[in-house]
């Protein structure tokens, strides 16, 4: 009989992303706010706005 996991360690899972799933998931610890947010895409100079 097969022994059953309950849950995917995070390392396990991190390991079959993308780099480019890495990047859209990524988070920062923000310590005034109270824990971890995903972080926003920083502006690049040089670049238009659309």
């Amino acid at each position: 009989m097969p022994k059953f996991r309950k849950s995917v360690p995070m390392s396990e899972l991190r390991e079959q992303m993308t780099d480019e799933q890495r990047q859209q998931h990524e988070t920062t610890y923000q310590a005034s706010r109270g824990g971890w947010f995903p972080t926003k895409n920083k502006p690049v100079p040089g670049t238009p706005k659309e």
